[in-house]
């Protein structure tokens, strides 16, 4: 018995260098996103009862707001053949508002990176680029550009002043 879990050890211990030295990294599911979606579109229809078991999804004020119509948009934010997950406002606006961009983080599997609860917005440019509109008190703030890296499951902030504009974007009512 000591033979064969030692030898199991030794197997699972060089399976994990090998992959190491490899470059390989996890695998991300083609339909991660299925579970963040059932989420949000449970809570929208019936209310975020359980948010305290779900800590890896944010949920802004407008997502709980039973007069907002709300969808979302599956988009690859960085060209790496995996869709990121934006929730958002269905409204009359020239720009759409979204409230949380879900990401699949290697680590910890589907994970809110932005939210909206703190009244903050979040609109989809070109390229994938993340713009952020700071609503609440603060003020003389920046405008905010992001870029997705999935490689490092981050968003990195970049120079955006004039160069990327918010898109109108057709979301998928929950």
């Amino acid at each position: 018995m000591k033979k064969a879990t030692s030898t199991i050890l030794i197997l699972a211990l060089l399976m994990s260098v090998v992959s190491g030295l490899t470059g390989c990294k996890k695998q991300v599911l083609k339909n991660w996103y299925l579970e963040a979606l059932d989420y949000y579109g449970n809570g929208v229809k019936n209310g975020f009862y359980d948010e305290d078991e779900y800590p890896n999804y944010k949920v802004s004020g407008d997502l709980k707001n039973k007069s907002n119509k709300v969808g979302y948009l599956l988009y690859d934010l960085d060209g790496d053949g995996v869709n990121e997950l934006l929730i958002g406002l269905i409204d009359n606006g020239a720009k759409t508002k979204f409230t949380s961009i879900v990401i699949y983080h290697s680590d910890l599997g589907p994970y809110c990176v932005f939210s909206g609860a703190n009244g903050d917005y979040f609109y989809l440019c070109s390229n994938g680029i993340i713009k952020q509109e700071i609503t609440s008190f603060r003020t003389n703030v920046p405008e905010l550009y992001y870029q997705f890296d999935s490689e490092t499951n981050s968003f990195t902030r970049i120079e955006g002043d004039g160069k990327y504009f918010p898109m109108l974007w057709e979301l998928t009512e929950f």
